[in-house]
């Protein structure tokens, strides 16, 4: 069978396999994707040692009770924030989908096997959907998105993808034809928010992890052709690649954790989010007031977006 039923940490999970690949996912958490990998390959998704799956806590914070790794989603917003309008909503930190109840399949589809979620907006009236497909031969994870408003008034959003990625020191990122990004946060670095910045931050033509860092940066680049963002592990001599279309995913946010952050009362640690996002900075209020970035949804209108995830080995 391409697709099993397993458990991951005492939550029961899927995993999807192809000929190259397995992923797994967890309907319970928020339809989270746990592991990411080649077959007898490195494991791609960082987990957090000091924070544990849990069932979501859709009142509570993610970062002091959900930031456990893995792949979630997040919208309308990242960061926490008022929802603009005659009557605020506070909207939750890191959005409103990793604490969702999602309904989920998983079925042979012409294309391959296929992981396929819903949830409905608890915030804003619309549905919001996510489906992954495994290409049976070639090693390529295709995602597809669509978001339908349900509703009587426009709103506006923003979304953004959150894989974090388990990286070490000589861990590479390059993303070619990026030439300039935005800060969104730094810390350990003089970097003020909003300067725009060279990419690479320290020069050359891909990022690379160093052994001694003690900084961290949430930076957004526009994705530009090829629309490709590379990661490479030269120790297990592997590699992840993000196929983004600029006309379907307009950004590309970039958390870089060089052992320079943790939530409060953790110890820092090395990780990467590699995020295609629609909308930009993380807050919806500042990608509304400040960058002028978000997305509007009128009633009756549905938004498809979609990226391809390869590991070549």
């Amino acid at each position: 069978m391409s697709f099993r039923q397993v458990h991951v940490s005492g939550f029961p999970a899927v995993a999807l396999r192809s000929a190259e690949l397995e992923v797994v996912a967890i309907p319970v958490l928020g339809a989270k994707l746990s592991n990411l990998r080649r077959h007898r390959g490195r494991e791609w998704l960082w987990r957090n040692e000091q924070i544990p799956f849990a069932p979501p806590e859709p009142a509570g914070s993610y970062i002091e009770t959900a930031d456990s790794g893995g792949w979630d989603e997040c919208f309308p917003t990242v960061g926490p924030c008022n929802l603009p309008g005659p009557h605020p909503v506070r909207l939750p930190d890191h959005g409103e989908l990793w604490s969702a109840r999602w309904e989920c399949a998983v079925y042979e589809g012409r294309a391959g096997t296929v992981f396929a979620a819903r949830a409905n907006g608890a915030f804003l009236p619309c549905e919001f959907f996510r489906e992954l497909t495994l290409d049976p031969q070639d090693p390529v994870i295709r995602f597809r998105y669509r978001l339908r408003h349900v509703g009587d008034q426009p709103f506006r959003w923003i979304w953004s993808a959150h894989p974090l990625f388990n990286v070490q020191p000589g861990t590479t990122l390059e993303v070619p034809g990026l030439r300039q990004v935005t800060v969104d946060a730094a810390q350990g670095r003089s970097e003020a928010r909003n300067a725009v910045i060279p990419w690479p931050p320290d020069g050359g033509d891909a990022f690379q992890f160093p052994e001694t860092g003690g900084w961290a940066m949430k930076l957004f680049g526009n994705t530009v052709a090829p629309g490709r963002a590379v990661v490479t592990d030269p120790r297990e001599g592997e590699r992840l690649e993000f196929v983004l279309p600029p006309g379907q995913v307009p950004q590309l946010g970039m958390w870089i954790n060089c052992g320079g952050w943790a939530p409060a009362g953790k110890n820092p640690y090395f990780n990467l989010g590699l995020e295609p996002c629609i909308g930009a900075p993380d807050r919806l209020d500042l990608a509304i007031e400040e960058w002028h970035s978000a997305a509007t949804l009128e009633p009756g209108e549905t938004r498809e977006w979609g990226f391809e995830v390869w590991l070549p080995g």
